[in-house]
């Protein structure tokens, strides 16, 4: 983090062509930290987005990220910023590293032209996070960000209990999110043009920021906090996605620790029972017949399809362990004819789903260490946010960080979500909130 603020940044007087000193970079990085927050929400609500900018060939959230990077180079040049301090240097190399890395994997790789066309979407997920070390400063950002987020969410599951209730389709448009349906019931993908399973883990991300929130004792937004929690549960359930329930009960999970030490934790975890037997009673049909087919080869085909990825991908880092078959590789090299007996497996290019497992795939073990040191670091640095000693603000924004980014990482067991835009704002939230930490100690 700078150790003076761009407010106060004294020009320097080999740039005599920039007029530092009759330009306030103050009002450019707030206009970044307002892109930033337009890209975390509409992140989730891409089909809102879509609809937006109607046929133009460039989209919405495309023109946001493009202003998000014009903002922040912008607002660098005037702020003649000093280096940052080197604490949270470490999380931010390996935010650069992944996808350098994937670089590298992508000129190795057999199907460069698929990587091409990854590595151009990866970037729409990596470049906004990294502005995150740039913009986000002080802990009341966090919170802009995360407020994004939640508001977001809250759109989302209102979208998708209008369209459970109606039968309709209020905004999204793309195949993937409008054909996808269980035992020949319909499920609603919300605001996002993803499959509902992505949807539903973007919208899990928004639930479990406001349930953190709430929890952390933040007194600002405690209704919007709670009506997300409750809105966006029922939301969940009605969109029938197994890996966000099992998210959203991570983050409950981890909020109830929290209160292990009281005297009246056996009173919170009897309510927890009785809420959770309740939800269970009044849960859809089609969320219950989903988590009965766990197990059950003849209920749920997909079960097949998910034990071929993870054969067929043990089968790749096998035959390239050190860079993989390259990034986006994984669905043609799938759909080889080595493979067409596989049982559950399809004519058509799939991906892995399963990040973990896809990340060693397309990016080899070596990727796959460097994935995990980022992770570690990002929880670490996320769990320093809230120590002993942190201010109130950046507590309990560091707090509802760490507590989803856990949550979605557990839900990204089911998906691949190695470029998911969520997954990289929260890695990068994380490690700023370490930062931020790291600075107010050097202040006391």
């Amino acid at each position: 983090m700078s150790s003076r603020s761009a407010d106060n940044a004294a020009p320097v007087a080999d740039w005599p062509t920039i007029p530092t000193s009759a330009v306030n970079a103050a009002p450019i990085r707030i206009a970044a930290l307002f892109m930033l927050c337009l890209f975390a929400f509409f992140g989730q609500l891409d089909a809102v987005a879509n609809r937006l900018s109607g046929g133009s060939p460039v989209s919405l959230l495309e023109i946001i990220i493009g202003g998000l990077g014009a903002a922040v180079l912008l607002a660098v040049i005037i702020g003649r910023e000093t280096p940052a301090q080197a604490s949270g240097s470490v999380g931010i190399r390996l935010v650069l590293l992944v996808p350098l890395w994937a670089i590298v994997c992508w000129t190795l790789s057999e199907h460069q032209s698929e990587g091409l066309k990854y590595l151009s979407h990866f970037a729409t997920a990596v470049l906004p996070a990294c502005t995150v070390f740039l913009i986000v400063d002080k802990p009341w950002k966090i919170h802009a960000v995360l407020w994004a987020m939640i508001a977001a969410a809250g759109l989302s599951a209102a979208i998708v209990i209008i369209e459970a209730k109606t039968g309709t389709r209020l905004v999204a448009t793309a195949l993937a999110a409008v054909s996808a349906d269980f035992d020949g019931v319909a499920r609603s993908s919300g605001g996002s043009d993803q499959n509902p399973t992505t949807a539903a883990q973007m919208l899990m991300v928004g639930v479990v920021l406001a349930m953190g929130l709430l929890f952390a004792g933040e007194k600002r937004g405690r209704l919007m906090f709670a009506g997300v929690l409750l809105v966006g549960s029922a939301a969940l359930a009605l969109m029938s996605a197994r890996s966000a329930i099992m998210g959203l009960g991570v983050g409950g999970g981890l909020v109830l620790l929290g209160f292990r030490s009281r005297s009246y934790f056996p009173v919170i975890v009897a309510g927890a029972v009785i809420v959770g037997a309740t939800a269970i009673l009044f849960a859809p049909p089609t969320l219950i017949e989903r988590f009965a087919a766990i197990g059950d080869f003849g209920k749920d085909q997909t079960l097949y399809r998910r034990i071929t990825y993870l054969r067929i991908g043990a089968d790749l880092i096998g035959g390239s362990p050190i860079w993989g078959v390259g990034p986006g590789n994984f669905p043609l090299h799938y759909i080889q004819d080595a493979y067409r007996y596989m049982p559950g497996r399809e004519l058509y290019p799939r991906e892995l789903h399963n990040t973990y497992v896809d990340v060693a795939t397309e990016y080899g073990l070596v990727g796959f260490a460097i994935f995990a040191a980022l992770i570690v670091t990002a929880l670490k640095a996320a769990r320093r946010g809230f120590e002993k000693g942190a201010s109130a603000l950046l507590a309990s924004g560091s707090y509802a960080v760490a507590i989803t980014l856990a949550a979605l990482l557990v839900a990204c067991f089911f998906m691949p979500h190695k470029d998911l835009r969520y997954l990289w704002l929260l890695f990068a939230l994380a490690i700023q909130c370490g930062r931020l930490r790291a600075g107010e100690e050097a202040q006391a």
